[in-house]
């Protein structure tokens, strides 16, 4: 879309197109159902970081052992990618669409929309590497039309500490690596 998402998201945003699926919620979720959610969301979004880790620093040619180690995390990450290519052919995941997240709220562009102030359960999938997803519950706080499109924006509830604390990281994490590469583009 030549509309840019966000609009309505404050503070740092990751931007992506990434399988997302959300569904009506047919009650309020009980307090064992958000325990149970945030801590599969923590070990998705942990799951992800260590994924995603790089190595920062430039090895030295005369440094064999990390050398070897380099060769063999090389081989891991490939297991890992090859892996996760089987998983996500063999998973049915959701259509990608554009969507903008932050700690605060999450909004994405959708054929259909909800209606404004009813609540959704919304699965996210961050990772082509780990196609495991995040939920979501929360109330739809905006609903617009663009281009015959419906921009959809959400609030999650009941976000624990822990799992707000690993977004951020994520969203931090990424915004660092675009301004990296457009230093360097």
């Amino acid at each position: 879309m030549s509309d840019t998402l966000n609009h309505n998201i404050t503070g740092l945003t990751y931007e992506d197109t990434l399988p997302l699926r959300w569904v009506a919620a047919t009650s309020a979720l009980s307090e064992t159902q958000q325990i149970r959610i945030q801590e599969s969301n923590a070990e998705v979004l942990r799951t992800v970081a260590a994924l995603e880790e790089h190595q920062g620093e430039a090895v030295s040619e005369h440094d064999s052992a990390t050398q070897e180690l380099q060769r063999m995390e090389f081989k891991i990450n490939l297991l890992l990618d090859l892996m996760g290519q089987v998983l996500a052919h063999h998973a049915t995941l959701p259509d990608p669409l554009p969507v903008s997240l932050s700690a605060q709220a999450i909004q994405w562009d959708a054929q259909a929309a909800p209606d404004v102030g009813s609540y959704l359960n919304v699965e996210l999938f961050l990772s082509r590497k780990y196609p495991r997803s995040i939920m979501f519950y929360g109330q739809v706080q905006q609903v617009s039309n663009v281009q015959g499109i419906f921009r959809i924006t959400m609030a999650p509830e009941g976000m624990s500490e822990v799992v707000r604390d690993w977004l951020e990281k994520f969203i931090f994490r990424h915004h660092r690596r675009s301004i990296a590469h457009a230093r360097r583009g």
